[in-house]
């Protein structure tokens, strides 16, 4: 997954708002979300190339996401799929907390994967750690964007999607999940004078430069939407072909 947008304590019926475009190669094997038969806790898409997940949630209500981090150095072949992360996560939170253990876990054995963002927590708190420096975070009531780099960062696509989530949000209105998918579906590229530098080629930074990623060999495959009440999980999913167009929606609740 690519880009990740949070609302935390922001909206009176849902405390906790998450949506998230997954851009991967339209090669890569995998399933929609669904609830897994050897971890029947675990509802999350899979990657059927490595077996973990780029995003889900399980039975006591935490979440678990990842990122890649794009340092411009290549990626080393034989390193742990950072998928596993989530998996990792979401099969031994038993407890439904955070986790003392697994952030000591993400320090001592980050280095067996390729560098990463993982989100990962509930709906009393949800923390960020950052492979690149190590760093572990808890996130503040608020807006924040997690992409390829530091959480936050000024990335056009990252400040866009968090003005627009902002907006729709700060209404105070019931929230129509065609609201959020419609952010998750911009298409609009940066200039030239606001693309990061993160030692990628500059025709590449602005074609990865939208929320959504349009590319015959590479793109967004999914988008999904977490949107928890006080009373359940609700999980959104779209997924997507070549051409950026849908090939199908589920919708999933989960008793809070």
């Amino acid at each position: 997954m690519c880009i990740l947008f949070l609302a935390i304590n922001r909206h009176p019926d849902y405390p906790l708002i998450i949506a998230a475009n997954r851009d991967e190669y339209h090669d890569r094997p995998s399933q929609a979300m669904h609830y897994w038969p050897d971890h029947p806790e675990i509802l999350a898409g899979r990657d059927l190339d490595k077996g973990g997940s780029w995003l889900g949630v399980n039975h006591k209500g935490s979440f678990c996401a990842v990122t890649n981090f794009r340092t411009g150095a290549p990626v080393v072949p034989d390193r742990q799929s950072r998928g596993n992360l989530v998996l990792e996560f979401l099969a031994n939170d038993s407890s439904g907390s955070t986790r003392d253990d697994f952030t000591e876990y993400l320090k001592r054995d980050s280095i067996r994967f390729n560098p990463f963002n993982l989100i990962f927590g509930n709906r009393a708190a949800i923390r960020i750690f950052c492979s690149q420096d190590h760093s572990l975070k808890t996130l503040s009531d608020g807006y924040h964007s997690i992409s390829n780099g530091y959480m936050d960062h000024e990335w056009p696509r990252m400040s866009s999607g968090v003005r627009k989530l902002t907006e729709t949000v700060e209404k105070q209105s019931p929230l129509g999940i065609d609201e959020l998918n419609e952010i998750m579906h911009d298409q609009t590229k940066a200039r030239d004078d606001q693309l990061p530098e993160t030692g990628s080629e500059r025709e590449f930074e602005r074609w990865v430069s939208s929320v959504f990623i349009r590319g015959d060999d590479y793109g967004t495959r999914t988008t999904t939407c977490l949107l928890y009440s006080t009373q359940a999980i609700t999980a959104h999913e779209i997924n997507y072909d070549r051409q950026g167009q849908s090939i199908g929606n589920q919708v999933f609740t989960l008793a809070a």
